[in-house]
């Protein structure tokens, strides 16, 4: 309902994705259906907002978490890190700990 009155890439709609895709995440453990649904919300983000945007960079890296979990092809992850470099900088907005194990899986 909420995409259909606000539009695909409304920042609420997109909130509202993004937390049905962290329920798939955390809660159901369905990868595949998180990453999809956070491939919609960062593309309308990155169109909406900006790819410099709090909520794009905090979409980013649950991705880049996602594809690492997931175990999706090490291309798709490193393709992800070269479009948000910052993810794996201090202060980036991602724990240190996923910035190392990114760092140990992209290798």
């Amino acid at each position: 309902v909420q995409e259909k009155v606000l539009g695909k890439s409304h920042p609420d709609t997109l909130d509202a994705i993004y937390n049905m895709a962290c329920t798939y995440m955390d809660g159901l453990k369905d990868f595949t259906k998180a990453e999809e649904m956070l491939r919609l919300v960062l593309d309308g983000s990155e169109r909406s907002l900006g790819k410099e945007h709090g909520e794009t960079k905090r979409c980013a890296k649950n991705l880049a978490i996602i594809l690492c979990w997931n175990l999706k092809s090490k291309e798709k992850t490193r393709a992800l890190i070269k479009e948000y470099p910052v993810l794996l900088e201090d202060g980036g907005g991602m724990e240190r700990e996923y910035q190392d194990y990114l760092r140990e899986y992209i290798k």
